[in-house]
């Protein structure tokens, strides 16, 4: 098709109206010399069905008599009908009775076996079989070929006809296909001629003149104006221009001192984050070492002064022995609490049953001990997200479902749901929402929200194990840290279920 595509539109044109035409044409002629053969067929088979009724009726007296010479003189009348060349009669048994055979024909050969009607074209020959029939009773039948030549010889002559119709047709539709495409594909061509010109050149004062006021002139019209609009945006782009350079270069110097700016700043930030860290460790190191030092005289003096001090000397060393114990933990969880939010996430696919694993491995001994059933109900999937981070948020979900149960029968369920599915959430619907889940002593309405607050217990500092009150904080940060969020659901007296996501990346 691509050497159709390259021709010009001279041709194009041309060649368009000689193909409809001779296809149009072709069609109406194929078509008119098919019903004609097919009329002639009919008509032919019309004519040979009469004859042969008639040569049948008068058989029928030979046949009741058996007079197979008066059978004969009656089928030899066929001989004024040039076209039939042979004819055969049978009697009710089936047995040949009497024939008639053209001069020059010498086949005796019936094509059609005996039975119903029947008319068969075949080669050059009609073929045509009928049964002779007296007051509803078979006599026999009659079989007659008749030749077919004339009727070929005519459609001959008419397709010859025909094609030198067409072939006139055709010379005309070429002739007046010339002279009507000139006045079409001349504008086309100047305005092709004018637009190689423009995008060759550049020459953008170059124009088409058309003075028709059919589509072709509307579209010479409007690439004239097109061109004229090109060259005044070019001046007035030409006046920008010199202005424009200015503004870049006054907006360059800009940039680049906005960059330094940012640049110092960023210095700067790694400095502060740098410091803050060092603060930061410095600050724990120095408040841990008092706490250290009065943790270790008030054993001593617990050591030392065992037998001056009475009962209620050595509880309040030991309450003051516990106090620093918790202080060193508030820092160490102060200290930790900051780096979270400011550290890196090391994000990769991360296979959530190996994270299960590892967490259930680390508390295997208090699991047992316990006796505390760990329910996972299918695998779960693997996600994008910083995997040391994210086995910290189920070790702490499973502690703190661990040490809040009170029930003789303890269990702890680690799942997942997607949206759509039967019990899915749909605070998460493109991705995955996990929980972790418990029949422990269960939470408040009223308190739900706090529990996220650092270093926020709901009981004595003693009470359930005891801690700090930072884990659920921790948690939400490691979550939020991953674009997700965390939730809970919980029935007091009945247990608790934690909700979170992770939208950094999901990954099946």
């Amino acid at each position: 098709m691509r050497p159709l595509r390259d021709l010009s539109i001279r041709v194009k044109l041309t060649g368009s109206l000689i193909a409809v035409v001779s296809i149009v044409l072709l069609l109406s002629t194929v078509a008119g010399l098919v019903e004609q053969h097919r009329s002639a067929k009919t008509a032919m088979m019309n004519q040979f069905s009469v004859l042969a009724d008639a040569l049948g009726d008068a058989s029928i007296t030979p046949l009741v008599f058996d007079d197979v010479d008066t059978g004969a003189e009656v089928l030899a009348s066929a001989r004024l009908e040039p076209k039939i060349l042979f004819v055969q009669t049978f009697d009710a048994n089936g047995n040949r009775f009497a024939s008639y055979q053209a001069p020059d024909f010498a086949s005796e050969e019936v094509v059609l076996p005996p039975g119903e009607d029947q008319f068969l074209f075949e080669g050059e020959f009609l073929h045509v079989s009928k049964s002779i029939d007296r007051d509803g009773a078979t006599m026999g039948r009659i079989y007659l070929r008749a030749s077919m030549k004339d009727l070929y010889a005519t459609t001959r002559h008419k397709i010859f006809l025909a094609t030198l119709s067409l072939l006139i047709c055709l010379f005309i539709a070429i002739l007046l296909g010339s002279l009507l495409q000139r006045e079409i594909a001349r504008p086309i061509l100047e305005l092709a001629a004018a637009t190689k010109k423009v995008s060759g050149e550049g020459d953008f004062t170059a124009r088409v003149h058309s003075n028709s006021g059919d589509e072709i002139g509307v579209l010479c019209d409007g690439f004239n104006t097109m061109l004229d609009q090109i060259q005044q945006r070019d001046r007035e782009l030409e006046k920008h221009r010199a202005h424009l350079e200015e503004l870049v270069r006054e907006r360059t110097s800009r940039l680049e001192a906005q960059t330094q700016e940012l640049t110092d700043s960023n210095a700067q930030l790694e400095r502060s984050n740098q410091e803050l860290d060092d603060f930061a460790y410095i600050v724990s190191h120095d408040l841990k070492e008092p706490l250290r030092g009065i943790s270790r005289y008030s054993s001593f003096i617990a050591e030392d002064y065992a037998g001056k001090l009475d009962e209620a000397g050595h509880e309040k060393l030991e309450t003051l022995q516990r106090l620093c114990l918790r202080q060193e933990n508030l820092i160490d969880s102060l200290l930790h609490y900051s780096r979270v939010g400011r550290a890196e996430l090391a994000i990769a696919p991360t296979d959530l049953n190996d994270v299960i694993e590892q967490v259930l491995d680390m508390m295997h001994i208090t699991l047992e001990e316990l006796g505390i059933e760990v329910r996972v109900p299918r695998h779960l999937p693997t996600v994008a997200c910083d995997s040391v981070r994210i086995v910290e948020v189920f070790r702490n979900l499973i502690t703190n479902a661990v040490k809040y149960n009170d029930k003789a029968d303890k269990w702890i369920e680690i799942g997942f749901q997607q949206h759509g599915e039967s019990g899915g959430n749909d605070l998460n619907p493109t991705g995955f929402v996990f929980y972790v889940r418990d029949n422990g002593i269960g939470i408040r309405e009223k308190h739900q929200e706090s529990v996220f607050r650092i270093f926020k217990r709901l009981h004595a500092r003693d009470k359930y194990g005891g801690g700090t009150g930072a884990g659920l904080t921790f948690v939400k940060k490691i979550v939020e840290r991953h674009g997700g969020k965390i939730w809970l659901e919980s029935t007091f007296g009945e247990g608790t279920t934690f909700y979170f996501t992770l939208e950094k990346g999901i990954v099946a």
